[in-house]
């Protein structure tokens, strides 16, 4: 498996997939210090869109939550008035057609209240594995359930 390091930029019909530089400090996204965290962490996609240049979301690859040696989590986000519109779904085919030396498997986790996440997961061909019951992530206040999803590349 290959090592996380810089992202390849990597561009689709609407996007622009690339790292997060200190330009993007004051982006709707995130604050400054998420933003500095992002791009030292180097495994963080951008997602720009193509017409304007704006900031409208994130693709992490991660380690995997589940500690799986041979997968990487993907982790998303996206400013809420680009919801619904294909746009994530556009960024993470792209993503995943461009990951191969970096990992065979992906994994997806998400809240089991969070339906929009699940339905994007299952579009994009990951399959549901578990359900962790009552876990109390970092910075959280309470245990949530999550669903954990796989992709073998």
């Amino acid at each position: 498996m290959g090592a996380l390091g810089y992202m390849k930029t990597l561009e689709t019909d609407r996007l622009i997939l690339r790292d997060w530089t200190l330009d993007d400090i004051g982006c709707d996204v995130y604050d400054e210090g998420t933003i500095r965290f992002l791009i030292s962490a180097r495994n963080n996609y951008a997602v720009v869109l193509k017409e304007s240049g704006e900031v409208i979301g994130t693709i992490g690859i991660n380690e995997d939550a589940a500690n799986d040696p041979d997968a990487r989590n993907v982790g998303v986000s996206i400013l809420e008035q680009y919801r619904n519109k294909g746009l994530m779904s556009e960024a993470l085919t792209c993503a995943i057609q461009n990951i191969g030396d970096i990992t065979k498997k992906l994994s997806w986790l998400c809240w089991v209240e969070d339906k929009r996440s699940q339905h994007l997961a299952e579009k994009l061909g990951f399959r549901l594995v578990n359900t962790f019951y009552n876990v109390k992530p970092s910075g959280f206040e309470q245990p949530e359930d999550f669903y954990y999803y796989i992709l073998e590349l």
